[in-house]
């Protein structure tokens, strides 16, 4: 266990680690790469579900997880990797259009960039159990090479999202880097069910009006498909929303930049990835309920135990997040329930335009592990709260005045399966003093 927790310590490093397109071009407080990752592989598994191509879904979600795991020894590495001069004016202009070289030229540069990632993603998941860093290898290597359907799909779903991101950011406005995104998916996006996605993307930010240098391979997709798709779009749309919400929690605590919702998610399912115990449970649905168990909070809110118990005075809050909340059985039920009831209500308001198949899919997933009334659904909910667990540990470690003594006792009342109470005592082993106590 002392492997893994190094393992989940040095990949929620992807949670502080911007996106570096973004940052070269201005953008204040861009996206992380684990928000990036969030996105990708929730937006993937949506669009892979009515892909005309059948798809694996659990692999689908593996690959997109993996994708830029090597980022955090690698770095983000770019298109424009060693191209740019340090004048900011020339550099932005160069980065407002799609890098042209020669073949040879791209042929030697990706296999640097390749040769790079993979020797940095050796050095994260050797630590790790051999099935576990087998499985993380050969799906980084799908996307890589493209060699099979998933790979190729993550790998064009990928550059979609960054394409959303951008157009998220700057808009349909001319004269702005959007171009260049547009411009690499135009060499690399062949999918059919991409290709027509694409057209809603370039109808819903381009008001109908078509970028008349473009030509996508268009196929004439049915009403029904477009009018799914859009709903798929806004859906996706939504949900990235999350890179840029701080979880309550830690704003209650005076964290400074502190982990969003997105970022939560990521490293939840990285964590359930690991940790899964093979045999006993499906990865599959570990995996979709990793991502699905907070996009509830959009809508419904971030919910904090101390939900109703806080009040207006400062000083007071303060002394009493310092402990966790005690609450008779009854009043944990009623609070549960009033909780469960809020956070279902904004999950149906969010997925309300999916297909029905997929919202109820989401739904009953969401349930599973707010409940905890399947073998699947508590050990995600365990493994979420010990990725907040760690979370807060290492916001311990910089601020010895952080109140880490109320998640001390809540992990007590909550953690019990086996693998992640070995987990737990690593932590605590590696970040509290001796002797702490309730």
């Amino acid at each position: 266990m002392k492997e893994i927790l190094k393992f989940l310590i040095e990949a929620g490093k992807l949670k502080k680690i911007p996106r570096t397109g973004f940052v070269w071009l201005g953008i204040k407080n861009p996206e992380t790469i684990a928000g990036h990752i969030f996105r990708v592989a929730f937006m993937n598994w949506i669009l892979a579900v009515s892909a005309k191509t059948k798809l694996n879904t659990k692999r689908i979600i593996q690959i997109s997880l993996s994708h830029d795991l090597c980022e955090v020894y690698a770095g983000d590495i770019t298109p424009y990797w060693g191209l740019l001069p340090e004048d900011k004016e020339e550099r932005q202009k160069i980065l407002k259009r799609w890098i042209r070289l020669s073949k040879k030229e791209k042929e030697e540069r990706n296999k640097k960039k390749f040769n790079k990632e993979k020797t940095a993603l050796e050095k994260l998941i050797k630590i790790l159990p051999s099935a576990v860093a087998r499985e993380i290898m050969k799906s980084w290597l799908e996307y890589e090479r493209m060699q099979t359907k998933e790979g190729r799909f993550v790998k064009q779903g990928d550059k979609i999202e960054t394409l959303l991101q951008a157009l998220e950011y700057w808009g349909a406005k001319p004269n702005t880097p959007v171009m260049g995104w547009w411009e690499e998916i135009e060499n690399l996006v062949d999918d059919p069910s991409l290709v027509t996605f694409l057209d809603e993307v370039e109808k819903r930010f381009y008001r109908q009006t078509r970028i008349s240098h473009l030509e996508f391979r268009r196929l004439t997709p049915g009403k029904k498909e477009r009018e799914r798709m859009d709903k798929e779009l806004e859906f996706i749309l939504q949900i990235g929303k999350l890179k840029k919400m701080p979880r309550t929690g830690w704003v209650l605590r005076g964290i400074k930049d502190p982990e969003t919702i997105a970022e939560s998610s990521f490293i939840t399912a990285i964590a359930a990835w690991v940790l899964c115990p093979r045999g006993k449970l499906i990865l599959e649905k570990v995996l979709k309920m990793s991502l699905v168990l907070e996009i509830c909070e959009l809508y419904g809110g971030d919910m904090t135990p101390y939900q109703g118990i806080l009040s207006r005075d400062r000083e007071k809050n303060k002394q009493i997040i310092k402990r966790w909340p005690r609450f008779s059985k009854k009043e944990k039920e009623k609070r549960f329930l009033a909780d469960y009831r809020l956070e279902k209500k904004g999950l149906e308001e969010l997925t309300i335009n999916l297909p029905k198949t997929l919202r109820r899919e989401i739904i009953d997933l969401w349930d599973e592990a707010k409940t905890r009334r399947t073998p699947e659904g508590r050990f995600v909910n365990q493994t979420y709260l010990l990725t907040a667990y760690l979370q807060a540990l290492q916001y311990f470690e910089k601020n010895k005045n952080f109140p880490i003594i109320a998640w001390y006792e809540q992990m007590r009342e909550f953690i019990y399966e086996p693998e992640l109470l070995e987990l737990m005592k690593e932590m605590e082993k590696k970040f509290l003093p001796a002797g702490i106590s309730a």
